[in-house]
């Protein structure tokens, strides 16, 4: 029963995140809007649910600067995710931030001090190779899909430095400064670059509905299903299971904007090849890890 929980709180979660993009062509906000909208809604909601429930930690100086810098990256990988969109297609942009475990699998060996596997090199070429076809047949995007591959660069960064937080940390406590890091970014960057504020006007009913979905369901629900599901699960599952992000998304996608999110023959090719990439690898993983396990019980 555990682990049914976990799974369902693991797909509400990706789920959540692929409808996210949805919000930056259905709402008039810019994505720097949307950030910070979405990161100071879900810190607004962590900080009452956090007193409420009486999960709010003491965390040394130190955890609290580590976790808000954090938080930073997180910021700017959401405004590179919403900018793809809004200079692509929503298609485009969960499709490139389907690149993250790539990008995850080149980071972590130079913060574990580890060798990149060779495996890891083969499938981390074909992804290239995937992201250079988008590229290619999608021209008139290619600045969306830069900002859209940054955004998955940028995603992983994010994660390594998430994994290496405090395993004693609530997930509701670690979220908060999060979000608090994510927003405070955007906020000061475009608060001294564009002080006439319009980029958070609320224009319509929608706007204010598609910001407190972002902030509650996409961001402090999301979040802290994520990292409670990640605690139960390995992270083969986790990481696998993220390729479903631009599944969900792009059948969203096209359900709501109908033929402007059908994109090329050679999209959906390299779509598939990175996608196919990314799981490829987490099978590998698996499976080494699998023989790692027997060898070391044969030992014994």
């Amino acid at each position: 029963m555990k682990s049914f929980w976990s799974y369902t709180a693991l797909h509400i979660a990706i789920f959540s995140w692929g409808a996210s993009g949805i919000m930056a062509n259905l709402l008039t906000l810019p994505s720097a809007g949307l950030v910070v909208y979405r990161a100071f809604i879900a810190f607004a909601v962590l900080l009452i649910y956090n007193y409420i429930m009486r999960t709010q930690q003491d965390m040394t100086m130190r955890d609290r600067i580590y976790i808000l810098f954090t938080g930073v990256v997180l910021g700017a990988h959401w405004w590179c995710f919403f900018s793809g969109i809004q200079y692509s297609t929503v298609s485009i942009g969960l499709i490139c931030i389907s690149s993250t475990p790539v990008f995850v699998a080149f980071i972590q060996p130079f913060v574990s001090k580890t060798k990149i596997k060779k495996s890891q090199i083969l499938l981390g070429g074909l992804s290239m190779v995937a992201l250079a076809i988008i590229y290619n047949f999608e021209s008139n995007y290619r600045f969306g899909i830069f900002l859209g591959i940054t955004a998955g660069f940028l995603d992983a960064v994010f994660t390594v430095m998430a994994s290496r937080t405090k395993q004693t940390l609530t997930e509701a406590s670690v979220t908060q400064y999060h979000t608090l890091g994510a927003g405070m970014v955007i906020f000061v960057v475009y608060g001294l670059s564009e002080p006439n504020w319009q980029w958070v006007t609320l224009q319509t009913t929608a706007d204010i509905w598609g910001v407190l979905f972002l902030g509650i369901i996409c961001s402090a629900l999301a979040m802290s299903l994520y990292l409670f599901a990640m605690k139960k699960l390995s992270a083969f599952t986790a990481s696998l299971s993220l390729s479903l992000e631009a599944i969900y998304g792009i059948i969203l996608a096209l359900i709501i904007f109908g033929e402007r999110e059908v994109m090329s023959a050679g999209l959906y090719f390299g779509a598939t090849l990175l996608i196919g990439c990314v799981i490829a690898d987490g099978l590998w993983n698996r499976h080494v890890n699998a023989r790692q396990t027997q060898k070391l019980s044969a030992i014994d």
